[in-house]
């Protein structure tokens, strides 16, 4: 947002940009466009009140549906061209080891304010794709600092390929499909699960695990995850 006051090109290709959206030419009517730049003087105020807003917004997950016993979750932030964004891309896509703490901590604050203190007995996370551990190891950091146990019984029955390879919503729903399974299922009837993520996209993937769960009898499955898209893809 600070960004975006101070910029002198087109600001419509600046959001287009930010959203994943190629836009080729301007949109010729924004102040920077038509010679008029509005300046916007960034004051410490200014600055306060974002940073009071960044560390209070935390975006819902919508997936409830009246077939399973999943609730919406929440997200810690977006993840897009932002500090949670790079960090999470420099664990996940270059190499930069375990996601660093400050998102941990970014995280349960979304958890807090969003849950309040909900009766959670057991924490499961999304087995991974193409993320190796990091994912379990940031599970496990929620645990110790929630203080609720942890499974690593949910897993995958079958490989599953990248949810950003596929366009449509129907095949990214197929590529999950029937493809988790928790060993041991006894030990989670009449639960309530904390189901951890990294990145939430189209939802496919934690909509079919709270729906596997719910088939084997878990009351309330919550999804936290440390960031959502913003255009619905990665």
């Amino acid at each position: 947002m600070l960004e975006y006051t101070d910029i002198t090109s087109c600001r419509m290709q600046y959001l287009c940009n930010y959203l994943g959206d190629v836009k080729q030419t301007s949109c010729g009517i924004c102040d920077n466009d038509t010679k008029q730049h509005l300046n916007v003087v960034n004051s410490e105020v200014m600055v306060q009140k974002l940073l009071e807003f960044r560390e209070t917004f935390f975006p819902v997950l919508e997936v409830e549906t009246q077939r399973s016993n999943i609730i919406n979750g929440v997200a810690a932030s977006y993840y897009g061209v932002s500090n949670v964004g790079t960090a999470l891309r420099h664990s996940k896509y270059e190499g930069g080891g375990d996601f660093p703490d400050w998102l941990l901590r970014l995280t349960l604050k979304a958890y807090r304010k969003y849950y309040g203190d909900p009766k959670i007995d057991l924490i499961v996370y999304v087995p991974p794709t193409e993320s190796g551990d990091l994912v379990k190891n940031f599970a496990e950091k929620v645990s110790s600092a929630l203080k609720i146990p942890i499974s690593h019984k949910l897993i995958k029955t079958s490989p599953t390929a990248p949810q950003k390879e596929f366009q449509s919503g129907i095949s990214k729903k197929d590529n999950v499909h029937g493809k988790f399974i928790y060993q041991n299922p006894g030990e989670i009837v009449g639960k309530s699960i904390l189901l951890v993520d990294d990145i939430f996209d189209s939802g496919y993937t934690i909509k079919e695990i709270g729906q596997y769960l719910t088939n084997v009898g878990v009351i309330r499955i919550a999804p936290l995850v440390i960031a959502r898209t913003v255009g619905g893809d990665i």
